[in-house]
């Protein structure tokens, strides 16, 4: 009975490595040849965690086969320092050579949900004090939509926040809008729905701000019904349902790196940043994409568990500031507040020593 006993513990563990090794390799294989592959990235730390139970089960039992998930977490160290960071650096002094950006899905100003008892004026108003103590350069906000009672964009302003742009231009009522105490040179949508890009200038310094949300999973309470199913090995319509979501999802944010976010990156020839909800975790396809060119600064000063997403569906770390390996990351911050489902990400660059504007002069006002 023990020896039938091991083998099907065996057998799990041998299936479980696999998937986990999988789950790693969503960064080499495009969601267009293999859109499974990268669904299963979304289940990286699930299957790290089983994966270290099964080592404590294999030593609880004194059998060598704990070495089959050691091996396997090994060899795909380098994975976990995207999920879980020691150290770091929360806050550092901003001046005139640094940059201190904040990106931040403000779900509305209404809290987890917009069932929930947060009403937006109250969430705005929160929201205010949270930019009085940061003290950003730069916001990058989404989904946001200016309460009835409190004015925001007069309440930004009057905080020397005199610049701003959205996916429609000025239009204050964007979805995906940056708001700027740097002046602005310029402002241009990638497309009309999610994506623009600014240059602006502090001090002798011009740095290209992108600001994306991409493509979104609206995932309703049936998908909700799928996850809970999945997870108790109970597939039915709804998990397939959910499947067939997370498959077009992944190809849609594959589409939107190729033929948008990777040539911007390519041909900008001043310093740049990528800020935003990505919808996608470390482990996927289009972030490991993305920071074979640009530097994470959870990497480089987080600290903890970098969770961003906070709402009913599995945690996830989906919101980053990304940069040129020009800039130096001198802090990293996620705050932690119930004005949204997702936390504010709060990072200090310091700018290269010297910046070429080589796409034109950059005048001040």
């Amino acid at each position: 009975m023990k020896k039938v006993l091991r083998i099907i513990l065996l057998t799990i563990n041998l299936l479980l490595v696999a998937v986990f090794l999988l789950s790693t390799m969503a960064g080499q294989i495009a969601p267009s040849k293999m859109a499974y592959v990268s669904i299963l990235s979304y289940g990286y730390v699930m299957f790290l965690v089983t994966n270290i139970l099964f080592i404590i089960i294999w030593l609880a039992l004194s059998r060598w086969e704990f070495l089959i998930s050691t091996a396997a977490i090994v060899l795909r160290y380098s994975f976990i320092p995207l999920f879980f960071q020691v150290g770091g650096c929360p806050d550092a002094e901003n001046n005139e050579n640094t940059l201190r950006v904040m990106t931040y899905n403000v779900h509305s100003f209404e809290g987890l949900d917009s069932d929930t008892a947060m009403k937006a004026d109250s969430g705005a108003r929160m929201f205010l004090q949270l930019v009085d103590e940061e003290q950003p350069d730069v916001l990058c906000l989404q989904e946001f939509f200016q309460p009835r009672k409190v004015k925001l964009a007069d309440s930004l302003a009057a905080r020397g926040y005199k610049y701003h742009y959205g996916v429609h231009g000025s239009n204050i009522r964007s979805q995906n809008i940056l708001f700027s105490r740097c002046w602005m040179v310029k402002g241009h949508d990638i497309d009309r729905r999610s994506k623009f890009y600014v240059d602006l200038v502090k001090g002798d310094n011009r740095v290209r701000v992108c600001c994306v949300h991409l493509d979104s999973y609206q995932l309703t309470e049936d998908d909700m019904e799928g996850i809970e199913k999945l997870t108790h090995a109970k597939p039915d319509s709804s998990t397939h349902q959910l499947v067939a979501k997370f498959k077009e999802t992944t190809l849609q944010h594959e589409r939107e790196w190729i033929e948008e976010l990777q040539p911007l990156i390519q041909k900008t020839r001043v310093p740049i940043i990528v800020a935003g909800d990505f919808n996608d975790t470390p482990a996927s396809y289009i972030y490991q994409q993305i920071t074979d060119t640009l530097v994470d600064p959870y990497v480089e000063q987080g600290r903890g568990f970098g969770t961003t997403y906070h709402g009913y569906y599995p945690a996830f770390r989906i919101d980053y500031v990304l940069h040129s390996p020009e800039f130096k990351t001198l802090s990293y911050k996620r705050v932690k507040t119930n004005i949204s489902d997702h936390y504010p990400v709060v990072v200090t660059l310091q700018f290269p020593e010297r910046n070429e504007t080589t796409e034109g002069e950059t005048e001040k006002k």
